[in-house]
């Protein structure tokens, strides 16, 4: 929507000016500095658009601009406040973006006024959620959206209005650069941890692998695998007995604050454990091998950190495994080790989305 719109605001924020400085053409001439992007921030903003300058600004820097942020406070008619903007701060802008926090929960108006090709482009956008980071990551997306778009346009040759400032390379990089990457829906993750018998007492390394589909923007569901790791051994006065186990679960995974730097996390699950034994024993007696299933329940906690937005992640978890019947040990008619009673498994991995 290209439109000039007058209405009551709530609390707003302005998001970037694009500055650019040029030297008079000469035999060798001096580097021209990068674009700069000055961030209004009004006195108020409420924490979502607050979140959405932080975002915004990490994009544009690692385009390469030169991001500055500026406090300022803005009247009820939003392009005539950003146009008296003081020379000092927006006198060479090409552009202005402001996100204007809406009254109705999760939505905000996107302001772009491009001043090389004269427009103004306004789009309202319901992030379809309350929370303020998810608010967040989507006004912030958008915005680069609208603001690369208008960059393109002048990348593909649009006339510019009248004094406009000169564009730079920077700036149609950025415009055609690939937009913001969509979530993944599938991932897999692999890794390795270990497990501690609480009552056994014992513990083994495991190898963890795990395949994860994403079930809307919160929720994950997944199949988890723990095994293929080192053996325990529980010596007694008659010998000594091998340890090892295997762990299958199928979880529901409830992830909290997605996508900021640090996203908390929650699983639920049930599967099998398996518990196997090779027993050394001292003659006359003869060594013997088993193994037994025991269906296990799982409540696990943990953290991601975003490696790379939305590509890959670090992932660090801690489980408490629970087995019915619990797998015993015996030896020579003595119980000398248990599992899931419960075991606690902790692991690291790291995931890589598709």
């Amino acid at each position: 929507m290209i439109a000039r719109v007058r209405r009551p605001l709530a609390p707003v924020a302005v998001l970037a000016a694009v500055l650019f400085g040029g030297a008079p053409a000469t035999a060798a001439p001096a580097p021209q500095p990068p674009p700069k992007v000055i961030l209004v921030r009004p006195p108020a903003a409420p924490p979502a658009v607050t979140e959405a300058l932080v975002r915004l600004r990490g994009e544009l820097v690692a385009a390469g601009f030169d991001a500055e942020v500026v406090e300022q406070a803005l009247g009820v008619d939003v392009r005539t406040s950003l146009e008296k903007l003081s020379p000092a701060s927006a006198g060479a802008a090409t552009a202005l973006v402001a996100v204007v926090a809406s009254a109705e929960p999760g939505s905000a108006e996107l302001w772009v006024i491009d001043r090389v090709t004269g427009k103004t482009v306004v789009r309202r956008v319901n992030a379809g959620a309350t929370d303020p980071p998810r608010v967040a990551e989507v006004l912030s997306v958008r915005a680069v959206e609208l603001l690369r778009a208008s960059f393109l346009e002048l990348a593909i040759g649009a006339p510019p209005a009248n004094n406009a400032p000169p564009s730079a390379p920077a700036v149609e990089r950025w415009a055609t650069a690939t937009l913001e990457e969509a979530d993944w829906t599938w991932a897999v993750e692999a890794g390795g941890g270990s497990a501690y018998a609480v009552d056994g007492p014992w513990n083994v390394i495991l190898s963890v692998a795990r395949i994860e589909r994403t079930l809307g923007h919160r929720y994950c569901a997944r199949l988890s695998f723990a095994g293929l790791g080192t053996s325990a051994r529980v010596d007694t006065p008659q010998g000594y007995a091998g340890l090892s186990q295997t762990i299958l679960l199928a979880e529901v995974m409830v992830r909290f604050r997605r996508g900021n730097r640090i996203e908390p996390l929650l699983s639920l699950g049930a599967g099998t454990l398996r518990l196997a034994a090779d027993s050394h024993e001292a003659a006359p007696f003869v060594a013997v091998s088993d193994a037994r299933w025991a269906a296990a329940g799982d409540l696990g906690v943990g953290v991601r950190i975003p490696l790379r937005r939305r590509k890959f992640e670090l992932g660090i978890e801690a489980h408490a495994l629970f087995a019915q019947p619990y797998p015993t040990v015996r030896f020579l008619g003595n119980d000398v080790a248990l599992a899931g009673r419960p075991s606690l498994i902790g692991s690291v991995t790291l995931l890589a989305g598709i």
